[in-house]
């Protein structure tokens, strides 16, 4: 399987021995070995899935490096964080993926399905989109974020609220619903400035990065 390992906080290396993997485009800085590289338009989804991402602009440019060496992964200056993904589901927005093998499965998944008209609500206020990209199998992901990214534990009894603009993505069983903090004090300037947050409860883990997009 393809061995993902941290340069530094910017950087990334993953190995591959005869596999593939997928990265954003314009992330590959250098490599070693025998490894080919091409432009992907499935990368593991279905035509259904490619047809969604079309339609809703949330589509990807992605390149698949496949053969036997090492590829080195950065993108932009922002800093890099390797998810593992064992047999559960992760969600994460596509701006923050920069790279992930074929021994997952990608796909794209609407918003308003996790806590219905809260979902959309979350897209609306963060500016991103109603859908998300998931990821299920065995695998890892390599996600991008502006400063350090902190996974944030969620349990039956301790939720946690994130600013919409700071989530990254999030994996477990976890729903999400809007918290609105509109009241008089808003409207005069006394309100905290965070008006929007987004509550997730249930039992897994949320991935937010260091400062607001």
């Amino acid at each position: 399987m393809p061995a993902y390992q941290q340069i530094n906080e910017k950087m990334i290396e993953v190995k591959l021995n005869n596999e593939e993997v997928f990265a954003k485009k314009g992330a590959m800085i250098s490599y070693q070995g025998e490894v080919a590289f091409s432009r992907s338009f499935l990368a593991g989804q279905g035509v259904q899935t490619l047809a969604m991402r079309a339609a809703t602009n949330e589509g990807y440019s992605l390149m698949l490096a496949k053969g036997s060496g090492s590829v080195y992964y950065a993108y932009d200056g922002l800093f890099v964080t390797i998810v593992p993904v064992r047999g559960d589901t992760l969600y994460v927005e596509s701006d923050n993926v920069l790279a992930f093998d074929a021994r997952l499965t990608a796909g794209t998944m609407f918003l308003g399905n996790q806590g219905g008209l809260q979902g959309i609500v979350r897209g609306a206020v963060s500016g991103q989109g109603l859908f998300t990209s998931t990821f299920q199998g065995t695998g890892e992901v390599a996600i991008l974020s502006d400063g350090n990214a902190i996974g944030l534990p969620v349990t039956p009894d301790v939720p946690v609220f994130v600013d919409p603009q700071a989530y990254i993505g999030h994996t477990g069983q976890l729903s999400s619903a809007i918290v609105t903090d509109l009241n008089w004090k808003t409207f005069v300037g006394q309100a905290s400035g965070e008006s929007y947050q987004v509550k997730f409860s249930g039992q897994g883990t949320v991935y937010i990065q260091a400062s607001e997009r």
